[in-house]
Parts: structure tokens; C-alpha cells; sequence
């Protein structure tokens, strides 16, 4: 299995996961968050997460390319940050994240994987080899900053995800 294919199947399985984990979810749902405990909604987490795998395909490893944000127009529609996506935010600022419903998040997730999809399938192995910087992480392989951003990264934003659904007495994967 090509670099690509393997970036490509770990994609393919956490999109499905996120579409899973999200689409049965009501706006209240979506964006509760439990009283008393430090913790921000559902919806910071997968706002996060697509907003975080956008930046890392398409600015950091396509040169520079807008992100589907800027190029739908999503900060100024859903009155959300231009280009901050969610890592070092303020708790205050985390909490208040709101997005218009269940169903334009995923949309904007769709597109988003839409895009890192045809990435790696058509990038070849000089490429994704190829270094690149995220401040988090520091000067990696393009492979290796998708693999860390997008699918660890991005699991684990899916198992708060799943944690936050388990305490509203949600089913889901897992319980």
C-alpha cells in the first residue's frame, strides 16, 4: 500500500466516524456542554477538527491553497474566526463556538475531506515526503503532518466527541 492509500484509508475511516458520531445529534445536543466541568461542546470539537484537517491539506501541504473556509465564505456566514481554528483558543472563546446546525457542519466537513482526499490520492510519494512546518509539530514529512494532525489528532477529538455523547445519554460507537 502506497503512502497516499494508507493516508487515504486512516481519512476515509475517521470522516465516517465523525458522519456517524454527528448526524443524529440535535442543535441542543450539539452544543451542550455539562455544568461544572471544564469542557467545551461537540460542536468546538468537530469545528475543530475540520478546521484543523482544512489548514493542514490544503495551506501547509498544498503551498499555501485557501482553506474551504476562506473559500466558502463559512467564517463570515457562521460568524466565526477567519483564520483561527480552535488550538490555543480562550476557554471563553472555545465555549461560545456556535455553529448554524448538525448539518452544515458536516457539509463543511464533507468538503473539507473532499479536498484532502483528492490530495492524497493524486499526490505521489515525492510529495508526501516532502517537509513541511506546523508550529505544533515542527518540520515533518507531509505524510507524517497529515498522519499526526489529521488522523491522531482528529481520533482524538472523535473520542471527546464520543465521551460527550455518553454523557447526555447518547448511544454511539463503543456503547
Amino acid at each position: 500500500m502506497s503512502p497516499g492509500e494508507l493516508l487515504a484509508h486512516f481519512l476515509e475511516t475517521t470522516q465516517a466516524g465523525y458522519a456517524a458520531a454527528l448526524e443524529d445529534l440535535t442543535a441542543e445536543q450539539l452544543h451542550w456542554t455539562p455544568e461544572g466541568v471544564r469542557a467545551v461542546s461537540i460542536a468546538f470539537h468537530a469545528w475543530h477538527y475540520f478546521r484543523t484537517k482544512d489548514n493542514i491539506v490544503n495551506f501547509v501541504c498544498q503551498d499555501r491553497k485557501p482553506p474551504v473556509w476562506l473559500r466558502q465564505g463559512l467564517d463570515e456566514a457562521w460568524g466565526l474566526p477567519k483564520v483561527e481554528q480552535g488550538t490555543g483558543m480562550a476557554e471563553g472563546d472555545a465555549a461560545a463556538i456556535r455553529v448554524p446546525s448538525v448539518a452544515a457542519l458536516l457539509g463543511y466537513g464533507r468538503d473539507v475531506h473532499e479536498d484532502a482526499m483528492g490530495y492524497v490520492r493524486s499526490a505521489g510519494e515525492e510529495a508526501l515526503a516532502a517537509e513541511v512546518r506546523v508550529v505544533q509539530f515542527g518540520q515533518q514529512a507531509r505524510s507524517r503532518q497529515i498522519m499526526q494532525t489529521c488522523i491522531a489528532h482528529g481520533n482524538g477529538h472523535l473520542g471527546q466527541i464520543h465521551a460527550m455523547r455518553a454523557f447526555q445519554g447518547l448511544g454511539g460507537e463503543g456503547f
